[in-house]
């Protein structure tokens, strides 16, 4: 697999999903056979072939057959839950990567070559399991994933928030066909960081267009219920028929929605009348929904909705006149859509794909993400008399924002040993045999004196990872570097990871604004009253604290309370 083949970015969508592409300044969405960058995300067999076939086909398909394949699986995702579709039975992963597979094959055409390697977003809020799976999705499609990046994230990203000279906080607003996410994020120092997420995974557009078919059986006098489990082409094709109204409904004040026949309830197809304001009515109880994870994030962030800067409004489903009332009412501000509401994300990922890529046009961008599992090495314990061995000690926790670098100290086990043989793993199981093997570094010639050692973790965004054991007493080090999944990485990306790294590791002391900081504080501490420099002190010691660690976020809060106080002392307050 070559590094030099592009990187695309993926947003796999419930309802649609997209494939871009960003270098040197220019974004290209990736568009499929039939010159359309939105691909439908179903699957389904083909009556005439037999074969499988995904995209606009399959939801035609669907249209008329819905037992002929599958959509919207993306909200199982994750879960061992399995699709019919003709005479198989498929899990979310494996219709995901038919997916994925035919975006390869759409990008492999407008790009003129093969394409392996891909940026996937995915909701802020799935778990470990759910981003597994899209991963696990990607891969099977042939795909290396750079990484996995939150959906808000990519959509602040192509707003270009993370370019902002100030500080802000903003919400990403997120309905998408089937999911619904809100993120509140924060950009500090050309940082942008996760604050807080809540979402609902069983929320979408797909479920106001259902709402939409309800409403036409009911002026029909058809049982909706019925009509699912009794007919199920006729009720795929009121789906579609719905789906095609609630869009019409978002510019005209009324449509038309024409119910079929179905068995036992329907002899010939009824025309009824919809208006927008009885839509939206219908709507109320779905739209009522959104109030939940929006004060939910909100709240996590310890924020109300007039502190925040922006709002940025993404996914298809945010078209709809009553979901960008709600959003105006609710967290009080115009919100940001002047981006294509569906391509958003994509165009997000891109850029991230072009910063994995290192593109010199997005060289200046910085994001973080978390650590989804610990980072550790094993160790032995005293038990009662005994050492116990096989212990997880972690030394970048889950959830550490990352990119990070991170130190602990260690002692052999023995006295006299002269070598250490130290074992890498992911996970967050106490024991080492119920987590991930990494791989492991030796260690010879420890000093009989003082042979403790500190081992660095220092974790970049592209998944890579180098442990260095440094012997204390005498300076000797020794180091490798390895991906998360245990592989070792070609010679250009070691190359292109060694900058990152020894950037990552650079005493954070030496950074300008740290620097400057601890020098106008020292200075200060010289000349403030007694009752003052215990305050000032505290602030002093609590950045060198953040420092020591190294953790992005501990690093911000302490340099924020730092200077708040010195700003006090030099703004002549009384306190």
């Amino acid at each position: 697999m070559s590094d030099e083949s592009p990187i695309i970015g993926i947003d796999l969508g419930t309802t649609n999903s997209v494939a871009a592409w960003f270098r040197a300044g220019e974004l290209r969405f990736l568009e499929n056979a039939l010159g359309q960058a939105l691909t439908p995300s179903a699957v389904a067999v083909d009556p005439r072939t037999r074969s499988l076939v995904v995209g606009r086909t399959a939801k035609d398909i669907l249209a008329g057959s819905p037992h002929l394949g599958a959509a919207a699986f993306k909200r199982s995702i994750g879960s061992d839950r399995q699709y019919a579709v003709g005479e198989r039975r498929l899990g979310a992963v494996d219709l995901s990567a038919y997916v994925l597979d035919e975006i390869r094959g759409d990008a492999e055409r407008a790009l003129g070559g093969p394409v392996t390697r891909c940026v996937v977003t995915v909701p802020a809020y799935f778990n470990d399991a759910q981003r597994s799976a899209t991963k696990q999705a990607a891969e099977t499609a042939g795909f290396r994933v750079e990484r996995v990046l939150n959906e808000p994230t990519a959509a602040a990203i192509a707003y270009g928030l993370d370019r902002r000279e100030e500080s802000c906080t903003f919400l990403v607003f997120d309905l998408g066909g089937g999911t619904f996410d809100v993120c509140v994020m924060e950009l500090f120092e050309g940082m942008l960081a996760v604050k807080s997420v809540a979402g609902d995974s069983q929320l979408g557009g797909e479920d106001f267009t259902g709402r939409l078919a309800e409403l036409g059986c009911e002026r029909a006098g058809v049982s909706a219920a019925r009509m699912r489990d009794e007919d199920p082409p006729a009720w795929a094709l009121l789906y579609r028929r719905a789906e095609l109204l609630k869009r019409q409904l978002s510019s005209w004040p009324a449509g038309e929605l024409t119910v079929p026949p179905t068995a036992g309830q329907l002899t010939t197809a009824t025309e009824v009348q919809v208006t927008a304001v009885e839509a939206e009515a219908a709507f109320a109880t779905l739209v009522d929904r959104l109030l939940g994870p929006c004060r939910t994030a909100l709240r996590g962030a310890n924020l109300t909705p007039a502190e925040l800067s922006e709002v940025i409004l993404v996914g298809g489903a945010t078209r709809m006149p009553c979901v960008r009332r709600f959003a105006l009412q609710t967290l009080g501000r115009e919100p940001l859509a002047s981006i294509d509401p569906d391509l958003v994300v994509a165009q997000g990922a891109a850029i991230q794909a072009a910063l994995c890529a290192e593109d010199a046009a997005v060289s200046d961008i910085v994001v973080t993400d978390v650590a989804s599992h610990s980072l550790g090495v094993d160790t032995a314990r005293r038990i009662a008399t005994r050492q116990v061995g096989g212990f997880f000690s972690p030394i970048i926790h889950r959830n550490t924002v990352i990119p990070t670098s991170r130190t602990e100290l260690f002692d052999p086990v023995r006295e006299g040993q002269t070598e250490i043989v130290f074992g890498v793993y992911e996970g967050d199981s106490r024991r080492v045999e119920e987590n991930t093997r990494i791989g492991e570094l030796r260690v010879k010639g420890l000093p009989p004196e003082r042979p403790t050692v500190a081992v660095t973790f220092t974790y970049d965004l592209n998944g890579i990872l180098e442990v260095e054991v440094k012997v204390v007493a005498t300076g000797k080090t020794v180091s490798e570097v390895f991906r998360r999944d245990g592989t070792r990485p070609s010679a250009a990306e070691l190359d292109r990871a060694a900058a990152r790294i020894r950037q990552l590791k650079a005493d954070p002391r030496q950074r300008p604004r740290f620097r400057d900081l601890l020098a106008r504080a020292d200075l200060l501490w010289k000349d403030v009253a007694d009752h003052r420099r215990e305050m000032l002190s505290s602030a002093i010691d609590q950045l060198e604290a953040a420092m020591a660690t190294r953790t992005p976020q501990a690093m911000d809060e302490a340099y924020r309370s730092l200077l708040a106080v010195c700003e006090r002392i030099d703004g002549g307050e009384r306190w």
